[in-house]
């Protein structure tokens, strides 16, 4: 959530009173999201772009629309995908029949690391926080 209580007290024997506080959010000035804020600041100035008027949109125009940021982070996640399949298919053009037993040997080695790695990152125990 965006909001909190915090409990503060005004001396040392009175009793803690909440206070409504909200969540700190830094803004990643080298992020993907604020980059494309930055390359159409100019013309966010001059056209009405205005989509999200607030951070729950349950109906109206702005009920099915993601946030820019969310949608920049989307076309990286699916140029990272389209990345990933390019190196797959480079793989599969140095290593077929006829390729030397040194690139073979070191192919079977690398793919058997990832596929372990990704099979274990892709359990349903894995919290994202253990080493390896």
């Amino acid at each position: 959530s965006m909001m909190t209580v915090r409990g503060w007290s005004r001396g040392p024997t009175a009793s803690q009173i909440g206070k409504p506080a909200v969540h700190i959010a830094s803004v990643d000035l080298k992020g993907k999201a604020y980059e494309l804020l930055r390359q159409n600041s100019s013309s966010l100035l001059m056209e009405d772009i205005y989509k999200n008027p607030g951070p729950l949109q349950f109906q109206g125009p702005g009920a099915d629309l993601k946030p820019i940021s969310l949608c920049v982070e989307d076309r990286d996640y699916m140029g990272r995908i389209k990345q990933l399949q390019e190196y797959l298919e480079k793989v599969k053009n140095i290593v077929k029949p006829g390729c030397s037993q040194d690139v073979l040997k070191a192919a079977l080695s690398s793919m058997a690391h990832v596929t372990e790695l990704l099979t274990i990152m892709s359990s349903p125990s894995y919290s994202g926080q253990a080493t390896i």
